[in-house]
């Protein structure tokens, strides 16, 4: 099938672009040989009649057969065309950055059997994912779909790899999550708040922020269970150590509590109807007298049979 008998416009464009992409996919994953074969398909087919999402998913599907065939190198420079042909197209956008992850891994495993130029191997894996992060950031950007969503955690652990020092993966992580819509980071508002005992905690609290403000019911009991627990921590750890911490960087306890007073302020009657939850359900939740009362009991003959028993098998 060849699109170079367009010319008399007697097939519809999206008809025939649907037809031809149907013919490629059936290339995939497969042999070698099948993925010469949708490569070849890909090559001789005249793009010009095709509009810019259409070229891009065909540069796409180019960069997808050269990955196959393992020429990264090509792969890579064909996922830059297609996304430069269709900026807003999510997909490209994801497929780019999982092939950054790939040639990481390649680079690392490189690093690892070799120990010569160990230190330039090192930044050039840092600098695949800090491109692997921007693609996946960037597909959400495009289109926020369930399908570019699914790579959000990927980019909150590629931020470990920054080490000890807030690194290029945190600063672009800063930068490009900052046109994201709030919702987007609902679900890993755990991994969010845990981020601030981190490195990365400068770049996730903006994040944080939005969703203080736009969506102040989904971070509230999460903060305030972050919050307790870490001043606990950070108390039994001050009074263990001999002298106190006078660190310039905030503490997990301090940015918890500041967030905690934040969404005080900017929502205070949001705020006390969930004091109000909250206590109403430790009040209904909590066991009665007599369940208490039984429980020690229990605890309390149990320590005792351990404690017989071992007297017994002393004797």
């Amino acid at each position: 099938f060849s699109l170079n008998s367009l010319t008399d416009c007697t097939i519809d464009v999206e008809y025939a672009f649907l037809k031809l992409r149907e013919q490629v996919v059936s290339f995939q994953n497969s042999s070698t040989e099948s993925s010469k074969g949708g490569l070849n398909l890909v090559n001789s087919t005249n793009l010009s009649f095709f509009d810019s999402f259409q070229k891009a998913e065909l540069f796409r599907l180019k960069a997808y057969f050269f990955n196959e065939l393992n020429e990264k190198p090509k792969s890579n420079q064909a996922y830059c065309h297609a996304v430069q042909i269709c900026p807003t197209y999510a997909r490209a956008w994801i497929d780019w950055g999982r092939l950054c992850v790939s040639l990481s891994d390649d680079t690392r495993k490189q690093a690892s059997d070799q120990k010569a130029d160990c230190k330039e191997l090192a930044k050039k894996t840092g600098l695949y994912l800090v491109q692997a992060m921007g693609c996946f950031l960037e597909a959400v950007r495009c289109d926020p779909n369930e399908q570019s969503r699914d790579y959000i955690p990927n980019c909150l652990s590629m931020l470990a790899n920054d080490g000890s020092s807030y690194g290029n993966l945190c600063r672009t992580f800063e930068t490009r999550s900052a046109v994201l819509p709030s919702w987007v980071w609902l679900p890993w508002i755990p991994q969010l708040l845990s981020s601030l005992c981190r490195v990365e905690a400068r770049a996730t609290k903006a994040i944080l922020i939005g969703i203080l403000k736009d969506h102040p019911q989904a971070l509230y009991y999460s903060l305030r269970s972050f919050y307790l627990e870490r001043r606990d921590i950070e108390q039994s750890k001050s009074q263990k150590s001999a002298s106190p911490n006078d660190d310039d960087v905030p503490s997990s306890s301090r940015l918890a509590e500041e967030f905690m007073s934040n969404l005080r302020k900017a929502h205070p009657i949001l705020w006390l109807k969930l004091e109000h939850i909250l206590e109403d359900l430790i009040v209904r939740f909590r066991p009665s007298y007599e369940a208490e009362l039984l429980h020690s009991i229990i605890a309390l003959h149990q320590k005792a049979t351990i404690i017989s028993d071992h007297k017994t098998s002393n004797t």
